[in-house]
């Protein structure tokens, strides 16, 4: 019988294999094994793969607290003083209308003759008679004399001289005056003696 000599292949196989296992046991020796729970080694998880265990915590989990919001801020009322009430604003007094009285109108500028007043007849005498003269006087509203007027009768041609003269001078004069006191006419006493009297008269009667 004859004996071959087995290949190179079958004399490095046996030897390759050992070392394999070796080499896997002593990788395995060298791993530090984690303790379970109950005390057991559990067996290392492959290196290539690696699991973060989140760490465990006893504390509470604390929940965040809601963000409040500031309320808005009040606005603070005038503190009322005691004793004392807060005065309401007072309306504006309501004044009443004056009493408007009425007063006497103003007398009109064409008022002449708002009143009238005839005079007594009156002789034009100086040492004897010349004639008579009656004045017929005009007053405004308000009593002022504003207008006289004379009629008269002459006894002759020389007492008509006398009165056709003066007379219009004397008209003018109460006029103006406003009254009977006037100046006369120089010259013609008598006639302005006798008118200044039914003036008078005129406004004592006045109507």
């Amino acid at each position: 019988m004859s004996h071959r000599t087995p290949s190179l292949a079958r004399r490095i196989f046996p030897a390759f294999a050992l070392t394999t296992v070796g080499v896997g046991m002593v990788h395995s020796l060298d791993r530090p094994a984690i303790v379970g729970a109950q005390g057991n080694l559990m067996p290392l998880a492959d290196l290539g793969t690696t699991t973060v265990v989140p760490p465990v915590t006893n504390a509470p989990t604390v929940t965040a607290a809601p963000v409040v919001t500031n309320a808005p801020t009040a606005t603070n009322a005038p503190a009322a003083t005691s004793g004392q009430t807060t005065a309401a604003t007072n309306a504006p007094a309501t004044t009443s209308a004056p009493v408007v009285t009425n007063a006497p109108a103003a007398p009109a500028a064409n008022d002449c003759g708002a009143l009238t007043g005839n005079g007594s007849p009156v002789t034009i005498t100086w040492r004897r008679d010349y004639g008579v003269i009656q004045v017929t006087a005009k007053f405004m509203s308000d009593g002022t004399l504003c207008k006289a007027t004379a009629s008269y009768q002459t006894y002759d041609s020389r007492s008509e001289r006398y009165e056709s003269y003066a007379i219009p001078i004397l008209n003018k004069q109460a006029s103006n005056a406003g009254s009977a006191n006037i100046q006369g006419v120089s010259g013609a006493t008598a006639v302005s003696d006798a008118y200044a009297k039914s003036l008078q008269s005129a406004i004592d009667n006045k109507a």
